[in-house]
């Protein structure tokens, strides 16, 4: 998650000051240099007392050109402003980077630190779900499903973030809770690098000549992420996967990779399946047409 456009845009938790709404839009917009001259000289012309300034870090944090850059600013809201209406959202924004980046242990911590000290944030329904994910894969099926419940409790109108939580809560089952604990513990488990085969050179009979036949017949896709990290990409790619959906990888700004799912042969279709690969990967899924 290199560019800042992609992690404003997929953040379910968006500034809402119009001046950091507009910053937060060129950064999605690919004007990501502009957006971040602007940002920081807000946050230098502005004092850590001033109201404003934790909202202006999350801002910085949003539209940061790296991931250190983001957890930076992320991690300052959450140590020295705990009091601010960002604080929260700084914390569940640095645990789900650190379960997109592999470090399940502690995304697990910062989702408990949000669940003791801000019990009633709104956050929470979404702290529950990438919480679950993240204690799921710990062999902790007790703790995800305690989590699950909690966000569901507290998920009020947000049907479709509701429908992920029912989705997900579907393990907490007895059996399967004394299966995830009769597991080996997750820190002796290494996580395997997935690597792909480049693909054999195409024989003569094989070779397609150049068409737009599949472009024109299937030419929407679901744009699941846009990162830059190995290991994030791996993740999101193998969980396209196992859903069902093909994966293809699209060169974008600052060293991103776009992930897509796919193909579909309309826009509707396309829009029908948001809220699946949502369901799977989170953040904010959305149409796009194949280049």
């Amino acid at each position: 998650m290199l560019a800042a456009a992609p992690m404003a845009a997929q953040s379910p938790m968006p500034p809402t000051t119009p001046r950091f709404v507009e910053i937060t839009r060129l950064a999605q917009e690919g004007y990501g240099d502009s957006a971040r001259t602007v940002i920081a000289r807000i946050l230098t012309q502005t004092k850590p007392t001033d109201a404003a300034f934790p909202e202006a870090l999350y801002t910085a944090a949003a539209v940061a050109k790296t991931l250190p850059d983001a957890r930076l600013h992320y991690a300052r809201i959450a140590v020295e402003f705990p009091d601010s209406p960002w604080a929260d959202k700084s914390i569940l924004r640095l645990a789900q980077l650190d379960y997109g980046s592999g470090n399940s242990e502690t995304s697990v911590m910062r989702i408990k630190r949000l669940f003791t000290d801000y019990p009633e944030s709104a956050v929470i329904p979404t702290a529950a779900l990438f919480g679950a994910r993240a204690a799921f894969e710990r062999r902790d099926g007790a703790l995800a499903c305690d989590w699950l419940t909690r966000g569901l409790q507290q998920v009020g109108n947000d049907v479709e973030l509701k429908n992920q939580l029912e989705y997900a809560r579907q393990r907490c089952t007895p059996e399967e809770i004394a299966r995830l604990a009769a597991l080996p513990n997750a820190d002796s488990i290494k996580r395997p690098v997935i690597q792909t085969p480049p693909p054999p050179a195409p024989t003569p009979s094989q070779v397609t000549p150049p068409t737009t036949a599949r472009t024109a017949a299937s030419p929407w896709r679901v744009q699941a992420a846009a990162i830059s990290d190995a290991s994030a990409i791996r993740r999101v790619v193998q969980q396209l996967e196992q859903a069902g959906f093909t994966v293809y990888r699209v060169a974008g700004p600052n060293g991103l990779t776009k992930l897509q799912a796919g193909p579909f042969a309309t826009r509707e279709a396309a829009a029908a399946a948001v809220a699946k690969v949502k369901g799977v990967v989170g953040g904010g899924p959305f149409v796009v047409k194949a280049p």
